[in-house]
């Protein structure tokens, strides 16, 4: 299959709760598109493998997001197409962030798809419990605490594609290339 390259270099936000299958659309995207992918667990998860609870994982969460808009932000520069694959939950609220992101695509020539994955609290509950992550056991064993604090249906403030992941793999994958096709190139 021939990856599409996009005309001009486009960050490409994937965003949801902790199970809303970002991972899964962003690989199948990333089979059909050229991209560089960043995934916040990759980084997480050579410091803390097995919780993303607790003071030290939350103290040093902000750094982990500062390291990947860092490696985005040079990939931008070389002409490069970024798939960053995080939930954004907590930071899309902030009007910090939309100034940050605002200026990182201007600065990088670059423009920003966000697309946003969702699903029922009962699926989410379920594919937690299914992946049998041990990042994933707090976020279980305090759900409405997790579910209170990253609410599947909180609203994005930025223009974006909501894809329910409940539907199938492959409708998503098409609408989500077409969206990036449309609003990114």
């Amino acid at each position: 299959m021939q990856r599409r390259l996009l005309s001009k270099p486009c960050l490409i936000l994937v965003m949801g709760v902790a199970g809303t299958g970002k991972s899964t659309l962003s690989r199948e995207i990333l089979r059909r598109l050229r991209a560089v992918y960043l995934d916040n667990n990759l980084i997480a998860d050579a410091f803390f493998p097995d919780t993303r609870n607790g003071p030290n994982y939350k103290r040093l969460r902000p750094k982990f997001y500062k390291a990947l808009y860092r490696i985005a932000e040079e990939n931008l520069k070389c002409g490069n197409s970024v798939l960053l694959d995080v939930p954004h939950i907590k930071e899309i609220q902030t009007h910090e962030w939309h100034a940050f992101i605002k200026n990182l695509t201007r600065k990088t020539e670059s423009t920003l798809v966000a697309i946003r994955c969702f699903c029922s609290e009962k699926v989410l509950r379920a594919r937690l419990s299914e992946r049998g992550e041990k990042r994933d056991r707090w976020k279980l064993e305090h759900w409405q605490q997790f579910i209170s604090a990253e609410p599947p249906d909180v609203a994005i403030p930025i223009p974006h594609l909501n894809l329910n992941t409940e539907k199938s793999l492959r409708r998503n994958v098409s609408a989500a290339l077409r969206y990036i096709l449309e609003h990114g190139a």
